[in-house]
């Protein structure tokens, strides 16, 4: 199964209404499948109270899955579709990721991202996919740690 995962960058590019963007959204959500998913750590990263993207804001959240899930989610959310994004993150995932951030070599001046490295992880525990970002030396540097897993970066 290919996801598609959007990192900060990719939250900041839509929700500041980047053409490009939009348009490689509306592409993935028009595709039908899995919704993107957006990495809570990113959502929180990204997101900012404010009467001008508000609407924005919450249009783009109605289009994607904000993962983990969250258990008892209210009646009208979003319920994932799949076995990874219903599980949530283990306390394996937890420890991948610290080998991630521990392994990867970034690109010089550079520091270590746990949102990145999340985005890479949910990426690969559903068997591969896409990773929208505003970083591809950095998801391409984590992604790296994981051989044999297919995560592609595509800048934002």
């Amino acid at each position: 199964m290919s996801v598609v995962v959007y990192d900060t960058g990719m939250l900041i590019a839509l929700v500041n209404q980047d053409r490009r963007a939009r348009a490689r959204h509306a592409g993935f959500v028009a595709a039908g499948g899995h919704l993107p998913i957006v990495p809570g750590p990113a959502l929180s990263q990204a997101y900012r109270t404010s009467p001008k993207t508000a609407y924005a804001w919450k249009r783009l959240l109605g289009e994607v899955f904000v993962h983990p899930a969250a258990r008892g989610m209210p009646v009208g959310e979003l319920l994932p579709r799949c076995l990874p994004c219903a599980g949530g993150l283990s306390v394996e995932h937890w420890k991948t990721l610290g080998d991630i951030l521990g392994g990867a070599v970034l690109p010089p001046k550079k520091r270590p991202d746990p949102v990145d490295a999340l985005a890479v992880l949910i990426a690969v525990a559903h068997g591969g996919g896409v990773v929208m970002t505003s970083d591809k030396d950095d998801i391409e540097a984590y992604a790296a740690t994981l051989p044999g897993h297919e995560v592609t970066a595509v800048a934002v």
